[in-house]
């Protein structure tokens, strides 16, 4: 059981399937606030509001790790570690309605957030896809 347990936590620190899912996570609740924004374009004073990521609070703990001899190895990413926080975006001028959406910056920010989305989405694939070719012993069925 224990080297079970040495082969899973080898596996997910080998093919890093932890950060991949943090930015699969991010870029679709970003996409929910892009899309907020552009629904709202024409709503008078609306705001619009930025996704942010942020460590969060109190997340560590009250000592760090710390590697004590070469050999130890490397602490993984704890998947709790990273947050992300809703925030207005103040780069954006208002309108005469005060409603300082622009269309055109929200499509481009869609847009980039998509190919960020798609790219991650490739990349665990493939890393599940090398997974399932280890897990059949190379016989690649």
């Amino acid at each position: 059981m224990a080297r079970g347990l040495l082969l899973c936590l080898s596996m997910s620190q080998i093919f890093n399937v932890g950060s991949l899912q943090r930015a699969l996570d991010y870029h679709a609740e970003r996409h929910n606030v892009v899309a907020s924004n552009i629904a709202n374009a024409n709503t008078p004073g609306f705001r619009p509001l930025e996704l942010l990521r942020v460590d969060a609070p109190g997340a560590q703990g009250s000592l760090p790790l710390t590697r004590t001899e070469g050999a130890h190895l490397v602490p993984a990413e704890d998947p709790g570690s990273y947050g992300m926080k809703v925030s207005p975006d103040e780069s954006s001028v208002g309108g005469l309605d005060g409603n300082s959406v622009s269309i055109e910056r929200e499509m481009s920010k869609l847009q980039a957030n998509d190919l960020r989305y798609q790219g991650a989405a490739k990349l665990v694939t493939r890393q599940l896809a090398m997974l399932r070719y280890a897990a059949s012993d190379a016989s690649g069925g």
